[in-house]
């Protein structure tokens, strides 16, 4: 018999980028600026077979891929709010292979500070049967934010 069981974990991860509100929020928008820095764009690191993105409440978000032959991960999101500039609301879920290992909510806020932003990523995470843990999410994540960093620098 298999052993079923969730944990559950919150995540908080701030970081302050040198752009507007708008400039922040439109990385997220954008499918062409999002499929660089939420994917990542190190062929060696993850690469994306399919991506899709349908920016609007009620809209889809979808990719999958992953590294030269190891797994493949599947994200599938649904847009719940969305606010000009000021936040975004989504809830997800990931696949390993055909295995699934989490459902999340995540909230992400633009906060205007001076010539920044003040971006803040909450997350409500359930990780499913030890297939992903919450500290694996918050690194993946954390790099993604890097990513973004790094996106609106060159940008």
């Amino acid at each position: 018999m298999t052993n079923h069981f969730v944990t559950h974990d919150t995540m908080v991860l701030e970081r302050t980028y040198l752009a507007s509100p708008s400039r922040v929020f439109a990385a997220w928008a954008d499918p062409a600026a999002k499929t660089v820095w939420f994917t990542g764009s190190e062929p060696d690191e993850f690469t994306p077979s399919d991506y899709e993105l349908d920016f609007r409440v009620g809209g889809r978000e979808f990719t999958r891929g992953g590294p030269a032959g190891g797994d493949v991960y599947t994200y599938e999101a649904r847009y719940d709010d969305i606010v000009d500039d000021r936040r975004i609301v989504y809830s997800y879920y990931m696949l390993r292979n055909d295995v699934r290992i989490s459902s999340s909510v995540t909230s992400v806020e633009f906060v205007p500070d001076g010539n920044s932003t003040k971006l803040l990523l909450t997350e409500h995470g359930v990780y499913l049967d030890g297939e992903d843990k919450p500290e694996d999410r918050k690194e993946g994540i954390g790099q993604q934010l890097i990513a973004l960093g790094e996106w609106l620098a060159r940008s």
